[in-house]
């Protein structure tokens, strides 16, 4: 099957976090007030990219932690446990009592990133080069990612819902996919996320599986540039001179599907680096709090959107990516050029 603008909702992004002055403790009011949120339902809790999310995030996590076994869980519990009392001062001007309902954005504030000085080619040859010096791993198909796409109905919906999601497989080899709600959230117009503003799914509950590719990965993907790409080729019509957005996309839900070994990440980024269109667009801190380096895949054949794909700072492995739309589809869009409309952040293991 083609990989058309439809199989592009399979990408990711993050919000500049924020800091709390040195020194800065927390009042009695503070204290009052994380109690309280310790005690609040968990799906009334800030999404866990911005600095007062992360910290409902991280509070939500201990409690999920203790009545919990989850694999998916235990797998992400140590993602949001850190120290951040001195933020709660944040938690309070972003959920407390307003004088008038703010007007809320649809679709999460983009990402943020610093900007560095290396060129796209220096970064991919060092990428590539300690991806293939990295320690060998098992590729397995068990893949986990959180994610999130704007509603393909072209609706405005202020809440936005993250879906966890994993493979589970059994000893005969045989499996299906589980999702989950994440916590829900809302966006302000100015870009501020708080809870959610409108009725959302708890945190935890059963949640709609999205859209598969008919091209389903079953077979392990090659560790070699070139059979990664005819491996790709035999399942999407993927031609010599694809454009770098139809190479991405292509492994992009790959990776929804695999926990891909270094040396196969390794393979997946000289085909971007072959495919062209890569920039820089500097360091950034995804959704899970992780530091990263932030590549612009762009594609002259299909100018309406962009993908920002997240590099691990020290293992450059691939762990994030948003798709921004830039303008000018004829899909149902409602949404402003530059938004985010999909992101996604894989999970190692």
């Amino acid at each position: 099957m083609p990989l058309t603008d439809d199989l592009l909702e399979t990408l990711v992004r993050e919000a500049d976090p924020a800091s709390t002055p040195p020194g800065t403790a927390p009042t009695a009011e503070d204290w009052a007030l994380l109690r309280r949120m310790m005690d609040a339902p968990s799906s009334a809790s800030p999404v866990r990219s911005s600095p007062e999310g992360r910290i409902l995030g991280r509070i939500a996590a201990i409690r999920r932690a203790a009545r919990s076994s989850r694999p998916l869980r235990i797998a992400l519990r140590t993602a949001w446990i850190a120290p951040a009392l001195a933020a709660v001062v944040t938690v309070a001007l972003a959920i407390g009592p307003m004088t008038a309902a703010p007007a809320y954005a649809v679709t999460p504030p983009v990402l943020v990133a610093h900007p560095i000085p290396q060129t796209a080619d220096e970064i991919l040859a060092a990428s590539i080069a300690t991806l293939q010096t990295a320690q060998p791993r098992t590729p397995t198909r068990d893949a986990q990612v959180v994610r999130w796409a704007l509603r393909d109905d072209g609706k405005p919906d202020p809440v936005i819902t993250p879906v966890w999601q994993k493979w589970v497989w059994d000893a005969e080899g045989t499996g299906h996919l589980e999702s989950q709600a994440g916590s829900p959230y809302s966006v302000t117009s100015d870009g501020k996320i708080v809870a959610p503003a409108a009725e959302a799914p708890k945190d935890g509950s059963p949640a709609e599986l999205p859209r598969q590719s008919a091209a389903q990965y079953f077979v392990e993907p090659p560790a070699e540039p070139a059979a990664l790409r005819a491996y790709i080729a035999q399942r999407i019509d993927l031609p010599p001179d694809a454009d770098p957005m139809t190479v991405w996309g292509a492994i992009s839900v790959i990776r929804d599907e695999w926990a891909l070994s270094p040396a196969q990440q390794a393979a997946a980024l000289q085909l971007l680096r072959d495919a062209g269109g890569v920039s820089v667009l500097g360091t950034v801190t995804d959704r899970l709090g992780r530091s990263g380096i932030a590549l612009k895949i762009a594609s002259a054949k299909r100018p309406q959107f962009t993908a920002t794909v997240v590099l691990d700072a020290g293992t450059r492995e691939i762990i994030a990516a948003d798709t921004i739309y830039q303008g000018g589809s004829t899909l149902k869009l409602n949404v402003a050029p530059g938004s985010v409309i999909e992101y996604k952040a894989w999970l190692s293991r």
